[in-house]
């Protein structure tokens, strides 16, 4: 075994769902640091493309398709186009998520649902399309789901978002020892509250925005925090690591 702990990713074909802003992006440009090519997928295509083009300038090839996670038939479409086009994938980063706070009393059965297929129902598709291309190549290969810290321990105002994302942690688990046998590492990062557009809407809510002052190390995270936990997953040294949910939050779950 060797002795050198490596996080290089070179030349290995990464996929980030939701790259276009926020965590996403920083994870493909981190990715693409590190020498990974990118297939990037988002319902926003024109965002992903100006993802992509900052990565080829990495010197990386990165290619950029419309994906909308929500809708299986998108998530085969997507990954056939990865296949055909870069031959295999090592590394899945299930990125892509949705939420929006407010009590739970006031959501509609339209709300719940999307928010569940977003969360839970296109990461748990993606997962398992993706580790049957792994398996049929026999490659050993990494999938990483974007959660977070109220997929952990709950939290106001996100009852459904925190209920999808504690499937996450649960899918996570099963499908890590499940596919072990195939040696595909599957693991999970938990963020804090991120500086993303995402957060930025939410903090509009007072009651909302309030939740902020219970992080322990006293400031949000930056999305580079993020992709560092993502980094380290996909990478060589993290092979043995698997069916776990690596929290990035400043101390919230700690407390």
């Amino acid at each position: 075994m060797a002795r050198t702990i490596s996080f290089e990713l070179t030349d290995k074909v990464v996929v980030v769902t939701g790259a276009g802003r926020g965590i996403g992006k920083s994870i493909a440009l981190i990715a693409a640091e590190y020498g990974a090519d990118l297939a990037l997928g988002s319902r926003n295509v024109a965002e992903i493309e100006e993802v992509a083009a900052e990565c080829r300038a990495l010197g990386r090839r990165a290619e950029a398709w419309s994906l909308d996670v929500s809708k299986v038939a998108s998530i085969r479409a997507f990954v056939d186009k990865t296949l055909e086009t870069f031959g295999r994938i090592d590394v899945l980063v299930n990125n892509a998520g949705y939420n929006t706070p407010k009590p739970a009393l006031e959501y509609t059965e339209e709300e719940f649902d999307y928010i569940s297929d977003v969360n839970f129902k296109g990461a748990f598709f993606m997962s398992t399309m993706v580790a049957q291309s792994m398996i049929e190549r026999g490659i050993e290969g990494s999938i990483i789901t974007i959660s977070s810290q109220v997929g952990v321990v709950g939290g106001p105002l996100r009852s459904i978002y925190s209920a999808a994302k504690g499937a996450v942690g649960q899918f996570t688990r099963s499908l890590a020892a499940e596919w072990a046998p195939h040696k595909i590492t599957v693991n999970a990062v938990a963020p804090t509250f991120t500086r993303t557009p995402l957060l930025e809407a939410a903090i509009k809510n007072p009651s909302f925005a309030k939740n902020l002052e219970k992080v322990p190390m006293g400031r949000i995270a930056e999305p580079e925090e993020i992709a560092g936990a993502v980094i380290y997953l996909a990478s060589p040294a993290a092979r043995m690591v698997t069916g776990q949910i690596l929290c990035v939050d400043g101390g919230f779950t700690a407390v």
